[in-house]
């Protein structure tokens, strides 16, 4: 079954859907006790799935970043804090003889997911904007997968998916503080409703990732600012 890939997950409704479709081998990275791994391993025991829980180090995060601000096209502190969320998913699934892995991208831009949608004065135009923004944000997430002999699926890109989702006007994904809409519908026929319905954090900060860049930053000097950090680490990367 090795083959056929393993599920990257967070326990939110976009990743707990992918596997409770998928049925497969699950994986959860993050700090020890971070979010994201307590509520990957909440979702996996009520969905009855295997899920490894890969816990990272501060040491690991440091050691990784030259490789992974080396890969990424845009070097902001966010695309940073997910690639390196996204690296550890990818070494993990290398490492354990995997090739794809099935993650759950793309639906916080299609079906209008982000917490900043509910305050947003033209949802339509918004969602579009983030709509076009996925090719790149896909373009960083598969090279850092392929660093470590990896891909990623992700079956909320799907076509079918994709036009589904543009189908439904923006005013029926969110309304007032009720995101997603659309997929925690279509989710509670698959999952149970507290999953269907959980609001999860950011992958950055649910997998403690952030908090270990922002601390990593201020340790080398940059107490302000994590974008000088990065920067920095892309001028050594690049030899100046």
């Amino acid at each position: 079954r090795k083959n056929e890939g393993v599920v990257a997950l967070s326990g939110g409704v976009d990743s707990a859907l992918v596997a409770k479709l998928a049925g497969r081998e699950c994986v959860a990275v993050g700090l020890e006790g971070s979010h994201d791994l307590r509520q990957a391993r909440h979702a996996a025991e009520v969905l009855n799935l295997s899920c490894t829980s890969v816990t990272i180090t501060e040491d690991e995060i440091a050691a990784a970043l030259t490789d992974v601000v080396g890969t990424i096209p845009k070097k902001d502190p966010v695309s940073t804090g997910i690639a390196l969320t996204q690296y550890f998913i990818a070494r993990w699934a290398g490492e354990h003889g995997y090739r794809r892995i099935i993650t759950g991208q793309g639906a916080d831009e299609i079906f209008g997911g982000y917490a900043r949608y509910m305050e947003s004065t033209d949802l339509e135009e918004e969602l579009a904007r983030d709509f076009l923004g996925l090719e790149e944000q896909a373009r960083r997430d598969q090279a850092i997968a392929a660093l470590h002999g990896t891909y990623l699926s992700m079956p909320y890109l799907d076509l079918r998916v994709v036009r589904a989702a543009q189908k439904i006007p923006a005013s029926g994904k969110v309304q007032g503080n009720r995101r997603k809409i659309p997929l925690r519908e279509v989710a509670e026929r698959h999952i149970p409703q507290d999953l269907a319905w959980y609001e999860k954090k950011a992958m950055q900060y649910g997998s403690g990732v952030w908090g270990v860049l922002r601390k990593l930053a201020r340790k080398n000097g940059y107490k302000t600012s994590m974008q000088d950090y990065i920067d920095q680490i892309s001028r050594v990367e690049h030899g100046h």
